[in-house]
């Protein structure tokens, strides 16, 4: 055989292989957007139900956010009380100190700090 029949030989294999490449990439393609038609549509579908949760979930931290608040309010008004009975606790017991000092039957050492 001569030299340009195995050209043209090698010239249609190559064109033959480009062929199947292209036809290949083409089909590739093709089920690509089949695949991401598929990703979009359940998207679309989904996003409804997630924009609900989306609302549940904020709610549920406005509710925290409401809640926090409002044991720090809590934790002032006991704070303000804790520390008001120990002023009273400090009075009172101040006061009984001074009733044993002054009562000459109790037993306990007098104070004499006053």
């Amino acid at each position: 055989m001569d030299t340009w029949i195995w050209i043209v030989i090698a010239v249609v294999a190559l064109l033959v292989i480009a062929a199947l490449v292209a036809f290949a990439m083409k089909q590739k393609r093709h089920r690509d957007r089949e695949k991401a038609a598929e990703i979009r549509t359940e998207a679309a579908q989904r996003t409804p139900d997630l924009r609900v949760r989306e609302a549940e979930v904020q709610g549920a931290e406005a509710e925290a956010e409401r809640m926090r608040a409002e044991a720090d309010r809590l934790e002032m008004i006991a704070q303000e009380r804790r520390e008001h009975v120990q002023e009273e606790r400090s009075t009172m017991d101040d006061r009984l100190h001074e009733a044993d000092r002054l009562d000459p039957d109790t037993k306990t050492p007098k104070r004499t700090d006053s």
